[in-house]
């Protein structure tokens, strides 16, 4: 893999498309939106583009698989999804406004197409697997749920060392486990999974049932920090990597990782306890993370 070098500014992407897509990102993550607003506008739209890329999928998954029918619904508008993006790739363009913008962004980037067919298998991966093993399981399916993510912002911020790659994937492992960290009581309670591996919970005493029951006890407690200690590690092993970014993108990928690390901390803040409440940081603590990156 060659290194991605700096390259002149992109032109601006179409305006109607972007805001849609913007408008996707700000509704639904706003950590990651946050991040965002710190890349100059090409890197911005673009980010925009990727995000909604990710995120129509993943409603499909998340808001029909508890429907009655929902698996199948979900799976056909996963189906007509990737067939359209197909088209768009191979086309350039498409009538829907993300697979449009999109097709744009990967052709400008050289963002590689096998990216996109490894987010799509995790999304169909996620209507029939609800449990995993191990946590080599877990990251098979976490490479085409978040790491892609970090490989194909790589290739849109531009790199100097293929090495870059690897880094990137790491930091995806760590943003996607701290998601599931956090969201452990949705998940189960809204969409019957358990993301934590079933011989993790077992080494440390934690049945199934404490999940339906949201039952937190010392147990619990011990898989929480083992489970939080391995992503503050991911985060760690991966810091290296954004030196090897381009500069213009460096700053606005070390506030993402601090932000989505913020969210470890307010899960110990409430006693390492995933019932307690979804753990969030406020503007404020944005604005103060960000502060601390930007002087730092």
């Amino acid at each position: 893999m060659e290194a991605s070098l700096p390259r002149e500014v992109s032109p601006t992407l179409r305006d109607g498309d972007v805001e849609v897509a913007r408008s996707l990102n700000k509704k639904h993550g706003t950590s990651y939106y946050f991040a965002t607003c710190f890349f100059p506008r090409h890197l911005r739209e673009a980010t925009f583009a990727l995000y909604a890329f990710f995120r129509v999928p993943d409603e499909f998954v998340d808001d029909r698989v508890l429907d009655e029918g929902g698996e199948a619904k979900a799976r056909l508008l996963l189906e007509h999804w990737r067939t359209d993006w197909h088209k768009a790739y191979a086309l350039g363009t498409s009538h829907d406004p993300v697979l449009r913008l999109n097709a744009e962004v990967f052709h400008r980037y050289q963002i590689p197409f096998a990216y996109s067919e490894s987010f799509l298998e995790a999304m169909f991966r996620d209507l029939s697997d609800t449990r995993y093993t191990t946590y080599a399981e877990l990251e098979r399916y976490m490479y085409g749920s978040a790491a892609v993510v970090g490989l194909m912002m790589s290739h849109a911020i531009g790199f100097s060392d293929p090495r870059a790659l690897d880094y990137a994937k790491k930091l995806g492992y760590a943003m996607q486990l701290t998601n599931f960290l956090r969201d452990i009581d949705e998940d189960f309670q809204q969409r019957g999974r358990i993301y934590l591996p079933l011989d993790e919970l077992q080494r440390f005493g934690v049945k199934e049932t404490q999940f339906a029951e949201r039952r937190f006890d010392a147990n619990f407690y011990s898989l929480m920090q083992f489970q939080m200690q391995r992503a503050h590690q991911l985060y760690e092993d991966a810091e290296p990597g954004i030196a090897l970014l381009n500069p213009e993108g460096r700053r606005a990928v070390r506030v993402a990782s601090a932000l989505y690390r913020a969210i470890l901390t307010k899960l110990e803040e409430q006693g390492s306890n995933p019932f307690a409440g979804r753990a969030r940081t406020s503007t404020l603590e944005k604005v103060q993370r960000t502060m601390k990156v930007w002087n730092g």
